[in-house]
């Protein structure tokens, strides 16, 4: 009332505490976009074109509605930007740098989402950010995708559950890494058949479900989990099933067309069944009166907050920009020596196709022991100065096998005992493709530290760049066929191999050479 008073009198009136800070983060999601646009469109792709994460679209929007049913409860109380935020921001400002520089793209989506929750606190403050827990809490959670390396252990939990079930019900079957062995055929657990798509969307429902029909915190945290745990025991029982009809009616009604119609179907009604058993113990719905809007102004040092905040969202792609680094022009020459013991360096075959893009310089070279037996195929790819696009060993498609011929029976890591008596870490695949079983190998160095684990080797480029050192990275592998499948005899071989090799601080690796091949250098 006193506001029209003000207003017929020609006297000023101020706009209102919440209308600026709306406006101060509606500026600052615009600016957000804006210089961060690049990794929202890469972030939408992967969206796109890949299938585990397209429920992604609705997130968002799921999001921005539960946050709208709560902008009373928001606007209850004035907006108090705080200087926590300010912090958050250059925090995740940060991130992003250190992936956008590294081409990293997981610490730059996760920090592009994450940013949403930052400025909320930056520009409204923690009683806003807490009221709206849930939505930015789901939207950090599930916008970004980082299921990935959940493929392989649910592989693995399904080939085990689905071998156990036939175990039970009289089914005779061997079960060799992700291959299922029965009388009708060999069943090979893909990727495609770990059930990442279903256990992420599901987990993802499960949530969104819980908060809208629980009130406790228990029956939300049950409920959560069983939508967690239902999808992977699904999966299991849809492999077995899938196993049992073809071996009881014919594998032309489990696979093809009628395979995916069933998997569907399948999963659809699991999901129907989860949300019918939750909806029997949902909370009483309690209507919440409708509280009083409070318009203070942001006055002070707390004013300052949006600014600033808005300074360092723009800052991070500035820099990104001005300390790029540009790709060296010179190659590095590698070739394949002869190594003691061995005969070689032959021309390998193409049944293996390792592939890292942008490498300085790489080899690939069978050798064959002279005490004779299978060849065994060596691989070695150097990248050299910091990470960057187009030329990153550790970067989506490449890879030590072709994932289009052959596919991962089962994986581990292992020690292996190299020439100088330096014993490192090294990762096994058993992989299963058109031209037989296969064993590989491989294992990362970083200027003379080597390891199987990707996200180490990324620590370790980081490292070496942070202390003004332009890296020299590598991968090397290493693989034969399994004749047979006698693997103990294919490991014996690649060990025989890796122990010609020694660890050195300047290119990563080197070999124990002839006398007549010491002058080939790798």
């Amino acid at each position: 009332m006193n506001r029209m008073l003000e207003a017929k009198a020609g006297i000023p009136v101020r706009a209102s505490g919440w209308t600026f800070a709306a406006g101060a983060f509606a500026v600052a999601v615009i600016t957000l976009v804006a210089c961060y646009w690049q990794t929202a469109r890469s972030l939408v792709w992967v969206w796109g074109h890949d299938g585990t994460y397209q429920y992604a679209f609705l997130i968002f929007p799921l999001s921005l509605w539960v946050a709208f049913d709560l902008r009373h409860q928001v606007r209850a109380k004035a907006p108090a930007p705080s200087a926590w935020g300010i912090l958050a921001v250059a925090a995740l400002v940060c991130v992003w740098y250190a992936g956008h520089i590294f081409t990293v793209n997981l610490p730059q989506h996760f920090a592009l989402v994450a940013l949403f929750p930052a400025l909320v606190l930056a520009c409204w403050g923690w009683r806003a950010l807490w009221i709206l827990k849930f939505p930015l809490s789901y939207l950090v959670v599930f916008a970004v995708p980082w299921g990935d390396g959940l493929v392989g252990p649910l592989q693995d939990i399904t080939a085990h559950f689905a071998v156990g079930a036939l175990n039970v019900t009289g089914t005779p079957v061997l079960i060799n890494g992700r291959e299922i062995i029965t009388p009708s055929a060999v069943w090979m657990v893909a990727d495609a058949c770990s059930g990442v798509r279903f256990f992420i969307a599901c987990t993802a429902l499960g949530c969104l479900y819980a908060y809208l029909m629980y009130h406790r915190w228990w029956k939300r945290v049950a409920f959560v989990v069983l939508a967690a745990v239902v999808p992977v025991i699904a999966n299991g029982f849809r492999v077995y099933f899938t196993i049992l009809i073809g071996e009881t009616w014919g594998l032309k009604y489990a696979t093809g067309t009628d395979h995916m119609v069933f998997g569907w179907q399948f999963f659809g009604t699991v999901l129907v069944l989860l949300l019918l058993a939750g909806w029997f113990f949902r909370d009483r719905l309690v209507i919440r009166d409708r509280p009083v809007v409070i318009d203070g102004g942001v006055t002070g040092a707390r004013a300052v907050v949006w600014p600033v905040a808005l300074a360092l969202l723009i800052a991070g792609p500035i820099a990104a920009a001005r300390f790029a680094i540009a790709a060296p022009p010179d190659t590095v020459h590698v070739t394949a020596p002869a190594l003691a013991g061995w005969i070689g360096p032959q021309a390998a075959a193409g049944a293996w196709q390792p592939g890292f893009v942008g490498a300085a310089g790489q080899f690939r070279a069978a050798y064959q022991s002279a005490a004779g037996g299978d060849a065994v195929e060596l691989f070695h790819a150097v990248y050299t100065g910091s990470p960057r696009r187009g030329h990153n060993l550790i970067t989506y498609g490449n890879d030590v096998y072709d994932p289009a011929n052959a596919r991962i029976l089962a994986s581990r890591t292992m020690q292996v005992e190299l020439a100088n008596g330096l014993t490192i870490a090294a990762r096994e695949l058993r992989l299963a493709g058109r031209a037989g079983s296969r064993l590989v190998w491989y294992w990362y160095c970083v200027d003379g530290r080597c390891t199987a684990s990707p996200v180490l080797t990324k620590l370790l480029q980081a490292w070496a760049v942070l202390r003004g050192r332009a890296p020299r990275s590598s991968v090397w592998a290493m693989s034969m066929p399994v004749a047979g499948g006698d693997i103990a005899q294919a490991r014996k071989q690649l060990l025989a191999l890796a122990r010609t090799l020694t660890v050195t601080g300047g290119s990563g690796v080197q070999f124990n050479r002839d006398d007549a091949a010491r002058g080939n250098v790798p």
